[in-house]
């Protein structure tokens, strides 16, 4: 089996055919689809039981209770036999019958790359699914997967430049320790780093997928609890990357400001934690100087006010040699 497409649903009906519409779709036959769902009580079993009767690769099940989120896509990478994965939300879909192959493609070709992603359609809530714009952030090529990971600090904490889950393709033996634990709102990206200290990133412009915006979504709900788990979960990944050598040893001074501020900003919702905060933001203001503060202070402000010119400055710190494109 090449690869492993792997659906997880919950109360998905709305979307969910079209979204497996997309995958029987494909040119590329040697795949099995495993279908995890975690408890619907719309009309979502009613869909996949049509569905797997039209297509023997479809396998699926209903977890015995609602796992949640993070739980539920582990659920599928322990069943997956594929040597790629390939995960698509219920709620999106594969915009070329080409997608699944041409990911497929650049992983056969180079050993080297453990995590593909390419450029996405927005689409909207609607069925018909309306195209509101195209997220085409980074150049095509392959890139250093540490430097990524390095730029990804840069303006923020762990900001997810790769995509979704619905918007790449990694190979499983690299994955096999499941999405970490803990992880909900951040459990894509640390996932991506997690493969990328393993290999190279190779980046595609065209459009293999489409991600849906909407009221609904998993992410949009986690962010609106306010109960600080994005804030404690992102205080772990900066703790656990900032410990890495090669991560700490290159840190520049907008990187160091860029962390600085989230811990100050952030410390509140910390709780029981706040003194891990306290002990990395004077680490990190022992290597910076009153200069480099105000000028990257200044610099924040400007960037997220305008938003062409922050993707600018996002697209140079890839292409300075952070990110190290082949």
């Amino acid at each position: 089996m090449k690869v492993s497409v792997l659906i997880p649903t919950y109360n998905s009906g709305q979307y969910l055919t079209e979204c497996l519409e997309s995958v029987l779709n494909q040119d590329f036959r040697d795949m099995e689809i495993l279908i995890s769902d975690d408890g619907s009580t719309d009309n979502t079993l009613e869909i996949i039981k049509r569905f797997a009767a039209r297509d023997n690769r479809i396998r699926w099940w209903q977890n015995p209770k609602n796992l949640g989120q993070l739980a539920n896509h582990n659920a599928l990478l322990h069943e997956a036999r594929g040597e790629y994965i390939k995960i698509l939300h219920s709620d999106d879909k594969l915009v070329s019958p080409v997608s699944i192959a041409r990911m497929a493609t650049v992983l056969d070709g180079n050993s080297e790359v453990s995590l593909v992603a390419s450029a996405c359609d927005l689409i909207d809530s609607y069925s018909h699914s309306r195209s509101d714009d195209r997220r085409n952030f980074l150049c095509a090529g392959i890139w250093h997967g540490k430097g990524v990971i390095r730029v990804s600090f840069e303006f923020e904490v762990a900001a997810n430049y790769i995509g979704e889950p619905s918007l790449v393709m990694f190979r499983r033996a690299q994955a096999f320790s499941g999405f970490p634990k803990g992880c909900n709102q951040s459990l894509d990206t640390a996932m991506w780093f997690h493969l990328l200290e393993q290999g190279e990133f190779d980046y595609l412009p065209e459009p293999l997928c489409a991600y849906r915006q909407h009221s609904t979504q998993q992410g949009k709900i986690n962010a609106q609890t306010g109960n600080g788990q994005n804030e404690k979960e992102l205080l772990r990944l900066l703790e656990t990357y900032w410990a890495k050598p090669w991560m700490g040893g290159r840190a520049t001074q907008r990187m160091l400001n860029s962390q600085m501020r989230f811990l100050k900003k952030e410390r509140a919702k910390f709780g029981s934690h706040a003194s891990r905060a306290d002990m990395l933001l004077a680490q990190m203001r022992a290597k910076t100087n009153p200069v480099a503060r105000t000028f990257f202070w200044l610099e924040h402000k400007a960037l997220r006010s305008f938003k062409k010119i922050r993707s600018a400055a996002i697209r140079s710190a890839f292409q300075r040699g952070n990110g190290v494109c082949f």
